[in-house]
């Protein structure tokens, strides 16, 4: 079967002066037995909670030096360390329920990484978190008012918005192509704005000490220097996260096709940052949820304070939408009362989500994670505040309950 090319005014390719940057950045070493030791001794930390049946530590370091050669003469290297510690808890409750927890701590410098007591005090505290969510209500849907915490808040950018605005989507027939004919218009309330930049290695927020954002790269894997994408400026969409693939008359490449390994690479993200412009501190945002609450007349809002993973179809086949995976949340009553809740997800359609923005925070937070796409599994960071958007909606989570162990854990 043969299809009508849609662009037949664009060239299939922008071409790039030769680069040549081989300069490999030392690699930090390597302690394998203190980490050995380290990892032995924080899994242990769950062993007196009779309710977590099931627990494990890791250490995933990955050094990687990638070589770029191309047809026009670049030769180029790329380093870059990633380390990633992780403690995972799984508890079971009395009735059945299995309640999964997830500690990460992704950088590029171990030295950012906790100390073992810190380690251990962590997981320890996660494990006393989950017992309370096992007792909390269930829920099982929701619609109205909802305040997402920073990692929350940015997950939604991340899947409502992030990958709408990959520039190699605008030139696919299959896709949606929903910010095709927005450039110009408004997208977003006035008072965000959102932007990408790769070159950023590291970040200092709120007057806290440094952090590393582990989704900077100095060229992407089309041998494009990375360059910051102006995304929306003042709620009106002002670009795409574009590769050597034009997708206008105008366009340049920002450096931002991606791909794991051999993979085709295309447009991705790679340290995303929505910008607040008005901005309340957490008791002012709280406030703001409660009025909205009161105007809207419902009995409660949802704070959503800790999320994990989402996912979300961009194919104009499929339904336009995005979920969130949510770990930790509460119902928050007009008089601020604030009661854990389980059992759901934040689910919702693109456009809807971010036109219900009504507030932003000062509080904004990073958020070093994995990015799973057509062109494979990459690292990125999302930078974001606490959100309020007036209405969201909230969707039962899958429920099998398990059976109880016959034996408890190992010691």
């Amino acid at each position: 079967m043969t299809y009508l090319d849609l662009h037949p005014h664009l060239g299939d390719w922008e071409k790039k002066p030769a680069v040549t940057d081989l300069n490999v950045r030392p690699l930090p070493p390597l302690d394998k037995d203190y980490w050995t030791t380290f990892v032995e001794k924080a899994s242990g930390a769950t062993q007196k909670f009779a309710s977590i049946k099931n627990s494990h530590v890791s250490l995933q370091v990955k050094h990687q030096t990638r070589l770029f050669v191309n047809s026009e003469g670049s030769m180029i290297t790329e380093t870059q360390p990633y380390w990633q510690l992780e403690a995972y808890l799984w508890l079971l409750s009395d009735k059945g329920d299995g309640i999964p927890w997830t500690i990460s701590h992704f950088v590029s410098d171990p030295a950012e990484l906790p100390s073992l007591a810190e380690f251990r005090k962590e997981i320890r505290a996660a494990a006393k978190l989950l017992d309370r969510i096992s007792n909390a209500e269930r829920v099982h849907s929701f619609s109205g008012p909802v305040l997402l915490d920073p990692i929350p808040a940015g997950l939604l950018i991340h899947e409502a918005m992030g990958h709408r605005l990959e520039g190699n989507r605008l030139r696919s027939g299959g896709e949606a192509r929903t910010f095709a004919d927005s450039l110009g218009k408004k997208v977003l309330p006035d008072f965000l704005s959102l932007s990408d930049d790769p070159r950023e290695s590291h970040l200092s927020l709120n007057g806290d000490s440094s952090q590393s954002l582990i989704g900077h790269y100095r060229y992407d894997d089309e041998g494009s220097p990375s360059d910051n994408a102006s995304l929306i400026e003042s709620g009106k969409l002002s670009g795409y996260l574009t590769g050597r693939v034009p997708v206008n008359k105008r366009h340049r490449s920002n450096g931002h096709a991606r791909s794991n390994h051999h993979e085709r690479a295309i447009s991705r993200m790679g340290v995303t940052r929505l910008h607040a412009h008005e901005k309340s501190d957490p008791l002012k945002l709280k406030q703001q949820l409660i009025d909205e609450i009161k105007r809207q007349g419902v009995p409660y809002g949802i704070r959503i304070l800790n999320a994990s993973s989402g996912e979300t179809s961009t194919d104009a086949y499929d339904f336009q939408a995005f979920l969130g995976e949510i770990n930790l949340a509460a119902k928050v009553f007009p008089d601020g009362r604030e009661e854990l809740i389980r059992g759901v997800n934040f689910v919702g359609t693109p456009l809807n989500a971010i036109n219900g923005i009504i507030a932003a925070g000062d509080d904004s937070v990073v958020d070093n994670a994995w990015c799973g796409a057509e062109s494979g599994m990459i690292p990125v960071s999302t930078i974001c505040p606490s959100l309020l958007i007036q209405n969201l909606e909230l969707q039962s989570k899958a429920d099998t309950p398990y059976t109880q162990y016959f034996y408890p854990m190992p010691s």
